[in-house]
């Protein structure tokens, strides 16, 4: 709960504190529009990603065009594109080290 002057949420922050590339102000875009954007400036998707990929715009443009199902879509979007590395910028590794394959051993 915050205190003070201002109720509520805190405002959005358009400019990162650490000065970098500033956000975009207007956000005009579809969710199929937005999903295109993200994959397209995803430097480490591969061609193996591309029916993943598809899915996700796919999916994007069936909640753009049936927003009685997001209910329903959206948990699914959500996991494809963390599985793609778009939620938080990087691909989700498969890979386990020694060290974790050990951990999941012994914790069962």
């Amino acid at each position: 709960m915050r205190t003070g002057m201002k109720q509520g949420p805190r405002e959005p922050r358009l400019i990162p504190d650490s000065g970098g590339k500033q956000m975009e102000k207007e956000f005009n875009y579809t969710l199929e529009e937005a999903v295109k954007i993200s994959l397209q400036s995803a430097t480490w998707l591969e061609e193996a990603d591309f029916g993943a990929a598809t899915q996700a715009i796919m999916l994007a443009q069936t909640m753009d065009t049936m927003p009685d199902r997001r209910h329903q879509i959206a948990p699914i979007l959500i996991g494809l594109l963390s599985n793609l590395g778009l939620l938080n910028n990087r691909k989700v590794g498969t890979e386990m080290t020694p060290a974790e394959a050990l951990a999941v051993l012994v914790n069962g």
